[in-house]
């Protein structure tokens, strides 16, 4: 009876063992939750600043761009691109081949891309609104500032700024914006902005430095945020455009941010098409005078 009783409780020590449970494929053992699993955090909260991962400038879509209009190859067509950054490959191909500064291609809709003196967003400090201002979120990062009724979101790069409203629709009388009228509503625990209004034709607005025409001012954003716990964020986007594209929306659109500060990391980041401000702040004061000095 006694051999009975020590072979049963050993047995019963080496089934409830976690290890062998977990090899048996029984289910894993007892841990700290994952942080997809840690309910520490506010998946409302997105305040703090936020920066990219992945490639520096630009963005990748694997899904194609849809036929463009006959009205938009005439009304919104570039004459070329200029930008390091840009794809070496047609629109949907990977980007890791990414063409060096001054090399030339043509992009899908024949816009040669990439050529010295051309084209790209914010060339002449003129604003770049969404979505192009996420083209540059990978070195610059953005700040949210969460209040009821709306959210600042403030973009480093060339210190812009725009407001998403909460739990409110957009006027009539919307006036034509850069960053157009912005309208924010939670699904579950995803944030979803709704912009319209865009300036379009007015604006010369770029979709991305990667794309080779503008929008129009039928352009309408979508923007999915969603906290994959609380330091990692995702930015889904679908892109729609009745001048462009007819009745097919642009899917594919996708960035992943980290946190960067969970208060405010921006620096100044200022566009002066007379002097190289990024020359400037990093020289020191003596050596800018002097230089001045000697110009006049």
């Amino acid at each position: 009876m006694k051999n009975w009783t020590t072979a049963a409780v050993l047995l019963a020590v080496v089934a409830c063992s976690p290890a062998l449970f977990a090899q048996r494929g029984g289910g894993a053992p007892s841990s700290a939750p994952t942080a997809k699993e840690d309910t520490n955090f506010d998946a409302h909260n997105l305040s703090g600043s936020w920066i990219g991962t992945g490639r520096i400038y630009g963005d990748d879509n694997p899904v194609p761009e849809p036929l463009l209009t006959p009205w938009a190859k005439e009304h919104l067509m570039l004459k070329n691109i200029s930008h390091a950054g840009l794809n070496a490959t047609a629109k949907g191909a990977s980007s890791a081949g990414s063409l060096p500064r001054g090399a030339a291609s043509v992009d899908e809709n024949g816009v040669p891309s990439n050529v010295p003196g051309g084209h790209y967003p914010g060339e002449k400090c003129e604003l770049q609104g969404t979505p192009v201002a996420f083209n540059y979120t990978n070195e610059y990062p953005m700040l949210f500032i969460m209040l009821p009724d709306r959210i600042y979101q403030m973009f480093e790069y060339h210190r812009e700024w725009r407001t998403i409203w909460l739990n409110r629709d957009h006027p009539k009388d919307l006036l034509p914006s850069y960053f157009g009228d912005s309208v924010g509503k939670w699904d579950g625990n995803t944030l979803v902005v709704d912009t319209t209004g865009y300036n379009g034709e007015t604006g010369h607005r770029w979709i991305s430095e990667n794309v080779g025409h503008y929008s129009s001012d039928a352009f309408h954003l979508v923007e999915r945020y969603h906290l994959a716990d609380a330091t990692h964020l995702t930015l889904e986007m679908t892109y729609y455009d009745t001048k462009a594209w007819g009745d097919k929306p642009w899917t594919g659109w996708k960035k992943e941010y980290k946190l960067d500060s969970k208060t405010d990391s921006l620096e100044e980041n200022v566009c002066d098409t007379a002097r190289d401000y990024e020359s400037l702040i990093a020289a020191p004061i003596g050596v800018i005078a002097v230089g001045d000095k000697d110009k006049k």
